[in-house]
């Protein structure tokens, strides 16, 4: 007597095979966090809904639940995705030069996720997935850039050691980008003048 076939034991007869889903690519899970972005922008977080961010990445409600099980995973991993790499160029050969090259960075960072940042700050301070996303994404690149440029300025000569204030860095420049933005004030002239009028003197004299 003949044995049954694998693929016979594995589907018996009428019995239909296992739908096997296509393998998610890179590019097209890029469109489903673009769209949980675009959707955060227009409706602020608290507003979003997965019906809304499958609409717009024309894919099925089911299909996102399944990849990230919640709209807070879905949006601290869309959030977590705009992190952007370190950037060459920053040294400049001078700490003011650094300083002012940070600030202009920072001012347009700002002003390029505005509605980002304010759409997810305030679930963010009940979501700690949310909270880490919004360090990761918009606050640490750029405080380890200070930090960098500060060490460069000891080595060079320009500062004769690592002055306490330079701890504050992030926070005066951060802080002040978010001032302007709710002024709507977008120049980066505001926050170049921070740096003569404030950054270098605390950090010369501490």
């Amino acid at each position: 007597m003949m044995s049954e076939k694998a693929g016979d034991r594995a589907h018996p007869p009428g019995a239909r095979p296992p739908v096997r889903r296509p393998r998610l690519t890179p590019e097209r899970e890029d469109e489903f966090l673009a769209a949980a972005l675009a959707v955060v922008r227009e409706t602020g977080y608290e507003a979003l809904t997965m019906e809304g961010v499958a609409a717009r990445a024309q894919c099925s409600k089911a299909t996102l639940y399944r990849l990230y099980g919640s709209k807070q995973r879905l949006v601290a991993t869309a959030v977590s995705r705009t992190r952007r790499a370190p950037r060459a160029g920053l040294d400049t050969g001078s700490l003011r030069g650094d300083l002012l090259a940070a600030a202009r960075r920072v001012a347009a960072g700002f002003t390029e996720s505005t509605t980002l940042v304010w759409g997810v700050a305030h679930a963010s301070l009940e979501d700690r997935a949310l909270h880490e996303a919004l360090l990761h994404a918009f606050i640490e690149p750029e405080s380890a850039e200070l930090d960098a440029a500060v060490d460069r300025a000891v080595a060079r000569g320009e500062l004769p050691h690592r002055p306490a204030a330079a701890r504050h860095l992030d926070g005066l420049l951060f802080g002040a980008a978010l001032v302007r933005g709710l002024r709507g004030e977008t120049e980066p002239s505001g926050l170049e003048a921070l740096v003569g009028d404030v950054l270098l003197p605390a950090l010369l004299h501490s």
